[in-house]
């Protein structure tokens, strides 16, 4: 079937669907980077050392796991992330809160300038969505590197307003006239 001029001016139905079928009382909840860690290198198993993968836990107001995403898979030094396919995770399963992880196959957990620059932007993007980004882990088999465990708060808290994305006034900065 061949598709028409008018065929592509008809407006298409998209539908976001999330679905499970665990009980909220039965969810795991997430209390630190160590039980993160655990979860970790039971997803990725004997992948720890072969390619890059980035991973997203997604969770409720209770720190409660929703769901796991696989949101990257790369080669053994480097893997690119998708901040929108992060982020369509994040709305699709409507979560309140967020942990990223990945693993570097060479063994070194300490994070790169990409590793960095990929955690401001998430932080940024979750401020303004209202999601709590709790951590960012870079895992290996016998390490793990925490973004909240490092106090790297350089990255991991929003930058003040001064670097203001908005062109409107902060409510401080509104003068009001006087009108009695």
């Amino acid at each position: 079937m061949e598709t028409t001029s008018k065929d592509l001016l008809k407006p298409h139905y998209v539908e976001l669907i999330y679905k499970t079928s665990i009980k909220s009382k039965d969810r795991i909840k997430v209390n630190d980077p160590d039980g993160v860690y655990l979860l970790a290198k039971e997803i990725l198993g004997d992948r720890m050392e072969h390619h890059e993968e980035v991973y997203l836990i997604l969770l409720n107001q209770a720190s409660k796991i929703l769901g796991v995403a696989l949101v990257s898979r790369g080669s053994i030094n480097k893997t690119v992330v998708d901040i929108k396919i992060i982020f369509q995770h994040v709305i699709l399963s409507n979560s309140s809160r967020i942990i990223l992880f990945h693993n570097h196959p060479s063994g070194n957990c300490k994070p790169s300038k990409a590793d960095d620059e990929l955690t401001k932007n998430i932080t940024q993007l979750s401020s303004l969505a209202s999601v709590d980004f709790i951590d960012h882990l870079i895992v290996s088999d016998d390490d793990y590197y925490s973004y909240s465990n490092e106090c790297r708060h350089d990255v991991l808290k929003p930058q003040s307003m001064m670097n203001n994305l908005s062109p409107f006034l902060e409510k401080e900065e509104i003068i009001l006239p006087n009108l009695l």
